[in-house]
């Protein structure tokens, strides 16, 4: 309430009863004032939720009245946003923002927080929400902004806890829901994000982007059917979410169902030309189908839309050139890939193999030993270096490494091979002959182990089973018997 300025020259009596007076005619109209405000209040929070428009329309007309209404601002800013109108949504927060330079209670304060945190303004808005929370202990959208507030900042358990708060305040509180499943999957506290996710869901069963979000974690996990149904569903809700078409189709690469893929990556693409992401998956399932030039077009336009976070791309589009024989385009993609990122195990061990191809054998192990530095489970990287060591007749550190990559994965079909062909060349013919069986086991139409387990045979002496494993080589190799 404003303080009276009085006459100093007023009778007492006469003061004390127009102060009382006044006190009570405006304590009247502030009671009815906030009453009626807090009933809109209420009616927008839910109309957030359940029609966007109708609070935009309402507050519209509010704001017509009283242009100085902050609240009012703050909440169609909020049905903006949730109509996909961010501008306006923006364009409303600045509004509130430079109408509450005082504000008064706890909803201006909040409305303050809010439109603070819109703008990026992280600390004032800490400020803001803290001092609604004072005023309002029970203020659950408080609570839920400053959660926002703090994930603004990266201060991610501050973050949970207010939306735990703002949850228990409301335990229908939709989007405080949908803030803490985001923290848990920062966290890859993927069943509790999932259970937050479903919850949003259950509350707004039409939302397309909470399915979308579900099945990412659902696709991190490699739930890869329960993904791909709430990516559908997404798509069903929304056929313009670009992000529900660009994750069904990088479920679709897991499956190996390549053509579906790429239909639903194109899409993706239409909808969201310069989604880095979805030329890179794309250009994953034409490499696999085998149709390198198109993979490279498409790594090639995603590397040009993330030159920055690019490292993985110039990797994989250096696989496409390798397997085009490409060798020296390869090379450069891979050394790319180390130079944007120096802890890229895949792009040390691609590298190594390049190495191996140009007979450098020393360069390849230094990139081949780098590459098991940052990922020692990593079996192929041993198994190469092994492959290194043996050429340049060092086999007791072939045979090392060979058995590491053994002992990473027992079904290591080349390993087994690669340590049997070594041991040939000690002269350990029984022990050759053990590994190449295994591999064989593993691998049945692996022609060079056939080859291989003949010539230990042949040491041996046992010319009918080598001749017999010679004819099995042929027969997978096309070749006449």
């Amino acid at each position: 309430m404003k303080k009276l300025l009085v006459n100093k020259n007023i009778q007492l009596g006469l003061w004390c009863l127009f102060v009382v007076a006044t006190f009570i005619v405006q304590t009247n109209v502030s009671v009815s004032a906030q009453s009626s405000g807090q009933q809109a209040r209420n009616r927008w929070e839910k109309l957030v939720y359940e029609d966007a428009k109708a609070l935009i329309q309402e507050t519209t007309v509010e704001l017509a009245k009283n242009p100085q209404n902050a609240v009012a601002l703050r909440m169609r800013s909020s049905a903006f946003y949730r109509n996909n109108e961010p501008e306006k949504g923006k364009a409303d927060a600045v509004a509130a923002f430079a109408l509450l330079k005082n504000p008064a209670n706890a909803e201006e304060f909040e409305a303050k927080c809010y439109a603070e945190r819109r703008l990026e303004k992280y600390d004032e808005a800490l400020l803001s929400c803290t001092k609604a929370i004072e005023l309002d202990s029970k203020y659950a959208w408080a609570y839920y902004n400053r959660g926002g507030v703090n994930v603004g900042k990266k201060r991610y358990e501050q973050a949970a806890a207010d939306y735990t708060k703002a949850i228990e305040l409301n335990s229908n509180f939709l989007d405080a829901y949908s803030g803490r499943g985001y923290i848990y999957t920062l966290n890859k506290e993927h069943t509790k994000a999932i259970a937050d996710y479903t919850k949003v869901i259950e509350l707004d069963p039409k939302s397309a982007s909470v399915y979308s979000v579900r099945g990412y974690v659902y696709y991190y996990e490699k739930e890869y059917d329960l993904a791909f149904a709430d990516f559908s569903k997404a798509i069903e809700l929304d056929p313009k979410h670009a992000l529900a078409y660009f994750y069904r189709g990088s479920s679709y690469n897991n499956k190996k169902e390549y053509d579906k893929a790429i239909a639903d990556l194109t899409k993706s693409i239409e909808l969201d030309p310069k989604n880095a992401l979805a030329y890179n998956a794309r250009g994953y399932a034409y490499h696999d189908k085998k149709e390198y030039n198109l993979a490279i077009a498409d790594y090639t336009k995603s590397i040009e839309l993330d030159p920055k976070g690019a490292a993985w791309i110039y990797n994989d589009r250096g696989k496409s050139y390798s397997d085009k024989k490409e060798n020296d385009l390869a090379f450069a993609d891979f050394s790319k890939a180390i130079e944007l990122n120096p802890k890229y195990a895949l792009a040390y061990y691609n590298r190594c193999k390049m190495y191996m191809d140009k007979k450098e054998y020393d360069l390849a192990i230094a990139d081949c030993t780098k590459s098991i530095e940052l990922d020692p489970k990593y079996a192929p990287a041993y198994n190469n270096r092994g492959k290194s060591y043996s050429d340049k007749q060092e086999y007791d550190l072939a045979i090392a490494d060979f058995s590491k990559a053994i002992e990473l994965n027992p079904k290591h079909a080349l390993a087994y091979n690669n340590r049997g062909n070594d041991y040939i060349n000690k002269k350990e013919y029984d022990k050759a002959i053990a590994d190449l069986t295994k591999s064989i086991e593993l691998d049945p139409k692996n022609a060079l182990a056939y080859y291989n387990r003949a010539d230990a045979y042949e040491a041996k002496g046992e010319k009918m089973l080598a001749d017999k494993d010679r004819q099995k080589a042929k027969e997978l190799e096309g070749q006449p018997k």
